[in-house]
């Protein structure tokens, strides 16, 4: 009966240790499997030189000082110095300057585009108007027919443009003395150019 017992024993410790050695083999094994995502491939590398890429710009300047003139005679116009000469009714000035557009890029186009005067007329409202009209014959420019100018090749273009000033005539008596010294700023001309694509 004893005999029976120490064999029976021997057997269990045998059986423990085979059992331990087997959960530290599949413990190992997961391990490895777990692992594998980390495991170095072999990789590859070249520079390539694409060399560089460059933008392009758009500008757009006004040059010169402008000139002004009275028209109120178009046939025959006469020098208008603003700083020292003033407007009465039926008299028509005009100041003429030009703008220059300076455009690099392979798709590029514009739109030259002339925003309305924000002028304070203040009490000549009503009988002085300001008008902007813009040379589309330039070389290279094309009025659309929003008014707007459009060039679609890259390059620098010249673009007269001339503001009109008309204080209106009238009939005798009816321009009121409010209208007497009065100053009219013509500051807030702004000429706009948008990029677009050809």
């Amino acid at each position: 009966m004893c005999h029976r017992r120490h064999v029976d024993f021997e057997e269990a410790y045998f059986m423990k240790k085979v059992t331990k050695a087997t959960i530290a083999a599949v413990a190992a094994g997961a391990l490895l499997l777990g692992g594998a995502g980390t495991v170095a491939r072999w990789q590859a590398q070249q520079t390539i030189d694409a060399g560089t890429v460059e933008t392009g710009h758009l500008n757009l300047t006004t040059g010169g000082a402008g000139v002004w003139q009275d028209i109120s005679n178009p046939e025959a116009p006469e020098p208008f110095d603003p700083a020292t000469q003033q407007l009465v009714p039926g008299d028509v000035v005009s100041f003429s300057q030009t703008a220059t557009i300076d455009a690099e890029g392979k798709n590029i186009a514009g739109s030259l585009s002339v925003d309305q005067l924000d002028t304070a007329l203040g009490a000549l409202e009503g009988y002085v108007t300001v008008a902007l009209q813009v040379d589309a014959s330039a070389p290279g420019i094309t009025e659309e027919t929003d008014g707007t100018l459009t060039f679609a090749e890259p390059g620098t273009y010249s673009v007269p443009f001339l503001i009109t000033v008309t204080f209106a005539e009238g009939t005798v008596g009816d321009t009121p003395p409010s209208t007497y010294d009065q100053v009219l700023d013509l500051e807030a001309l702004t000429l706009t150019l948008d990029q677009v694509r050809a």
